[in-house]
C-alpha cells in the first residue's frame, strides 16, 4: 500500500529505521505535520531536499528517544533473576557487587547521572533539566559510565 505513497521518503526513513511500519508512520506524521502548518509554513525552494532533511530528523528524534529509553542494566539483571541454582544466584549477586562497585569508583557527576537514568529511569532530558547541564553531556556521561562498566567487568 504504501509504494504508491511517497516510495523513496519511506525508504529513505526505513534505511534508518530498520523497521517498515515505523518508517511509514513517520512519513504519514510528518505530512500530517505539514499539512496542519500549511498556512504558517512557506513552500521551501527545494522541497525534496526538505522532505528528505525532515526525514532525516524525525528518524534521529525517535532513534535517540529509543536509545534513552533502553536500559541495559535492567535487562542484564532480569537475565541474572531468571537463573535457578545456587552457584548461579552467588554468582549473581557477586556481580551484581562488582557493578555497585564500578558505579561507586564513577566521577561524583557522572555517577548521578548514570543512577538517575538507569535506576531511577529519567529520561536523558529530564536529567539534563534536572541537573541543570546538555542532553549532550548527559549522553557523554552515560557513555562514559557504560564504557567503564563493560571495560571493568570483562
Amino acid at each position: 500500500m504504501y509504494k504508491t505513497f511517497q516510495p523513496g521518503l519511506v525508504n529513505f526513513a526505513y534505511f534508518y529505521l530498520k523497521n517498515e511500519q515505523d518508517a511509514i508512520d513517520l512519513v504519514q506524521e510528518l505530512f500530517l505535520n505539514l499539512w496542519e502548518k500549511k498556512a504558517s509554513q512557506p513552500i521551501p525552494d527545494n522541497p525534496k531536499a526538505y522532505l528528505m532533511m525532515a526525514v532525516k530528523n524525525r528518524c534521529n528524534n525517535k532513534l535517540t528517544r529509543n536509545k534513552s529509553e533502553h536500559h541495559p542494566i535492567d535487562s542484564l539483571e532480569e537475565v541474572f533473576i531468571s537463573q535457578d541454582d545456587t552457584s548461579s544466584k552467588i554468582q549473581t549477586q557477586q556481580t551484581k557487587d562488582s557493578i555497585d562497585s564500578i558505579i561507586n569508583k564513577l566521577p561524583e557527576k557522572c555517577k548521578k547521572i548514570f543512577i538517575l537514568s538507569r535506576f531511577e529511569h529519567l529520561s536523558y532530558k529530564d536529567i539534563a533539566s534536572r541537573l541543570n547541564i546538555s542532553v549532550k553531556t548527559v549522553e557523554n556521561q552515560i557513555g562514559n559510565a557504560i564504557k567503564l562498566l563493560r571495560s571493568s567487568l570483562r
